[in-house]
């Protein structure tokens, strides 16, 4: 039609519109999918001789400017004046205010869209598509029929019946009005009682049986008022009953009535015939539901797109049972599940849901589809599901997908990794500021791959990603690159927070289990971090420099993060220190490090593992009069999170901050361990090279334990290096000065490129603590046995004390044992706890009575 316009942005929706007009025997004359397209274009026909008449807008589910501008175009630009149809997902207050304030416009939702053509009627009636569409509705004048013995009365009813505009046709006999009411078309039949030839309850009766006539609304006329006769007539399905020596203005009102009713009827009719037109011309799919989810209604395009031949095959059947009954991947899905099958139920919306039906022949079909509740006279009566086929996009989709994505993990590949390491190196460069790349390695994942095989290893990798993935932050980038190697871009960070971010990182592994030879164990990574600012030259040397940050991280004993600052980064390095040192003084300050417990357990006058005694969460031995724990710290931020050693420890090394926090940590021990009974309980702490090279730390350290009243024999320290020592004069200097107290020493991390044989040679220590990754696996790894042994003779040999750290299973106990080692750490004996919540007095008098 020209002059009729329909703006609307969605392909979809615009094509059931022009679907719905065709029905009603019109077509718009353009079809516009933009809304600054339409108001040029519009400016173009109002200046022109042929300007728009009526216009179709369909407006977006989300509002935008956009949308907004349209309709001020309409309500006070050059448009004000053209009626308008608006079509909307709901009656919103933007579009109840923009209907309001203006004239020619009517809304009709996309739940009635059938409805279009009678609000386009009842915007402009005196239009073409006004008058095109009343022709839908009604064809003509009623056709009357009727049928009286007397010549004088069909006379007059005719005359009457015509001035009232009807088109009326009459007979004298039941015969003659039996032949002509099945040769006609007709809407309405009166018939008189008394006919020559039988009675008007008998013609009716034959009416009401023959298929032709059934449906036709029959009235009696008949000027004896009779009650057999009333009854006789309506029992033979007479809708109403009149007579002839009423006013005649009754008879008329009543046979109005009548005629409206069939009006009514036949606009019905028309609406059914209409929506079985669109449904039947509509590309899409379209199937109805009750509310249990039954099939009540299939249009051809359904049909066909599901793979059957007809609909029978479907009606009566469960929507779920039958085509969406499981995922994408096959599995199957409960109703409970289901987001469509929620929808049928609960009377939702569901708009622009993607997801699969499964055809008659088994494979896939790969849908967008759109749940609209229905609504009958105020009350739900099912559901209406539009769908169409995707396939062709979802394959482009998925080739896109393949291009950037790893097949196994989901995550980015390298490639398109490197595009968004690009990206972000190119906001640095625009904007300052820092960006960091973390190269993620799964420590020890060839054995995982040994033990557990390809497949359960891969699964381990998938989950990691999983679990990272749920971490990232917009412009983040998660890759995997290779094998078990992530890579992570990490967009505009604070560089006092890089490490605990992404140290964080490292933690998520140890959430994930795998079993290996019966015992379970904790997933770990090496984290290599690069720094990333305005001076990075190449997403090459951001990629290498993490890497060899991860390697370091790994040989220093796996499961730690590293930060990479090279040479020629020291604005970088000296940002990190400012950063750190700021914030472990406020820590210090603000006494926002926490102090933790474990037990060390000592062998001697255990027989095995079932001898150990449980008291307070704890596995330990009753029989040894001391109790040696072993304190820890942790660094707890102001939002309550806590920094593990191995993050904080080698920054407040790097600006020199690490004397101050072990002499912290040390007063607060002392503090408790004075109110501890004093045969039984010792503290084993932890000093780092930095306080072992400072003689002012020994000094305070002495004051300290002279000022607590502890007497040295209860406190061991471990030292606990994490670089080179710088002097071993220095360190053997501070370990004699604090012996002369009674104080103990255990060299820490043995059997790791830090300690050395002249460490033991050179320094007056007690114990030797082996490195926790010999113990982890030594049941099964035969290198490990070898050097736990190996080190226990040793230690032995130059009486010295051997201590295992990391026992986690019997196995593991039970090796120990037999092997020789003294003492015995690990979470088999208990996890940490807080160190203001433990009551030694009470701790060791449990343990005396188990004794």
């Amino acid at each position: 039609m020209q002059g009729l316009f329909v703006i609307e942005r969605s392909a979809t929706l615009s094509h059931l519109v022009v679907r719905t007009l065709a029905a009603a025997n019109t077509q718009p004359e353009r079809v516009i999918a933009s809304f600054s397209e339409a108001e040029l274009l519009l400016d173009q026909l109002l200046e022109s001789s042929k300007p728009p008449k009526l216009i179709i807008l369909g407006a977006p589910q989300r509002s935008g400017p956009e949308f907004q501008g349209m309709l001020d175009y309409f309500l006070s630009g050059r448009g004000a004046n053209l009626p308008v149809a608006l079509m909307a997902h709901e009656r919103t207050a933007q579009i109840n205010i923009w209907l309001e304030a203006r004239r020619h416009s009517v809304l009709v939702l996309w739940t009635n869209f059938a409805r279009l053509p009678v609000a386009l009627q009842q915007l402009k009636p005196e239009s073409e598509p006004g008058r095109i569409l009343a022709q839908l509705v009604r064809s003509g004048p009623l056709r009357v029929l009727f049928v009286d013995d007397s010549q004088s009365v069909r006379f007059a009813y005719k005359q009457l019946l015509s001035d009232q505009g009807f088109d009326v046709e009459t007979a004298s006999t039941l015969t003659e009005g039996h032949a002509r009411a099945l040769s006609g078309g007709f809407d309405l039949i009166i018939v008189d009682y008394y006919l020559p030839d039988g009675n008007g309850d008998e013609l009716i009766a034959k009416l009401k049986v023959h298929p032709l006539t059934s449906q036709i609304p029959i009235a009696v006329i008949t000027g004896t008022y009779k009650d057999q006769i009333i009854k006789k007539c309506l029992d033979a399905g007479a809708v109403e009953c009149m007579f002839k020596n009423e006013v005649l203005e009754l008879s008329m009102a009543r046979i109005r009535a009548l005629a409206r009713s069939v009006e009514n009827q036949k606009s019905i009719d028309a609406e059914r015939q209409r929506l079985g037109g669109i449904l039947e011309s509509v590309g899409d799919g379209v199937y109805g539901v009750d509310d249990n989810g039954s099939i009540t209604v299939l249009n051809p395009a359904a049909i066909q797109l599901l793979g059957y031949l007809a609909a029978d095959e479907l009606l009566g059947r469960k929507a779920h049972a039958t085509f969406h009954f499981a995922d994408e991947s096959g599995e199957p899905q409960q109703e409970a599940q289901s987001e469509i099958a929620k929808s049928y139920a609960g009377g939702q919306p569901l708009r622009g849901f993607e997801t699969v039906f499964w055809c008659k022949n088994g494979n896939a079909l790969p849908v967008e589809c759109s749940v609209v509740p229905l609504a009958i006279n105020g009350r739900r009566q099912g559901s209406v599901v539009v769908f169409r086929d995707i396939s062709e996009r979802k394959s482009a989709d998925r080739l896109r997908w393949e291009l950037n994505h790893d097949a196994l993990t989901g995550v980015s590949n390298r490639r398109h990794f490197m595009q968004g390491l690009l990206a972000e190196i190119e906001r640095r460069r625009a904007q300052g500021g820092y960006a960091a790349m973390l190269y993620l390695d799964v420590d020890r994942y060839g054995l995982i791959e040994e033990q557990l095989g390809d497949a359960h290893a891969q699964r381990v990798l998938t989950e990691l990603s999983q679990r990272f993935a749920k971490r990232l932050r917009e412009n983040d980038v998660l890759a995997r690159l290779e094998e078990d190697h992530f890579a992570l871009a990490l967009s505009g960070v604070q560089l006092e927070n890089l490490f605990t971010i992404a140290d964080g990182f490292r933690e998520l592994a140890h959430e994930i289990e795998v079993e290996i030879n019966q015992r379970k164990q904790r997933v770990a990574l090496s984290v290599g971090v690069a720094v990333i600012s305005k001076d990075t030259p190449s997403a090459e040397y951001v990629i290498e420099h993490a890497r060899l940050a991860a390697q370091q991280a790994k040989r220093r004993g796996g499961d730690q993060t590293q930060i990479y600052v090279s040479e020629l980064d020291g604005r970088v390095a000296r940002e990190l220190d400012a950063g750190w040192m700021s914030r472990l003084k406020d820590a210090l300050e603000e006494n926002r490090f926490m102090l933790l417990a474990q037990p060390v357990v000592a062998l001697a006058g255990i027989p095995n593992e079932h001898a150990l005694h449980s008291i307070q969460g704890w596995r330990l031995n009753h029989v040894r009069p001391q109790h040696i724990f072993e304190i820890t710290s942790r660094l707890v931020n102001r939002d309550g999170q806590w920094v593990m050693p191995k993050v904080f420890v080698p920054l407040a090394e790097r600006v020199g901050l690490m004397p101050r926090i072990d002499l912290w940590i040390i007063d607060c021990a002392l503090q408790m361990l004075a109110k501890a009974p004093r045969e039984s309980t010792v503290f084993s702490i932890n000093l780092s090279n930095l306080t072992l090279q400072d003689p002012e730390s020994m000094q305070a350290i002495t004051d300290t334990i002279q000022r607590h009243g502890v007497d040295g024999a209860q406190i061991i320290f471990e030292v606990t290096e994490t670089h080179e020592m710088g002097s071993l004069h220095s360190a053997r200097k501070f370990i004699q000065g604090l012996r002369k107290l009674g104080c103990r020493f255990a060299l820490d991390d043995f059997g790791t490129g830090f300690s050395s044989i002249s460490h033991l040679k050179h320094l007056p220590v007690d114990m030797v603590k082996i490195e926790g990754s010999f113990v982890s696996e030594l049941a099964e790894n035969e290198v490990d046995q070898t050097m736990v042994m190996s080190i226990t003779q040793m230690a032995h040999a130059m009486n010295l004390k051997v201590i295992a750290e990391q026992v986690d299973s019997d196995r593991a106990f039970a090796w120990l044992k037999e092997c020789g080692v003294d003492f015995l750490q690990g979470h088999y004996f208990g996890e940490p706890r807080r160190l203001n919540e433990i009551d030694f007095t009470l701790l060791t008098s449990a343990l005396a009575a188990a004794a």
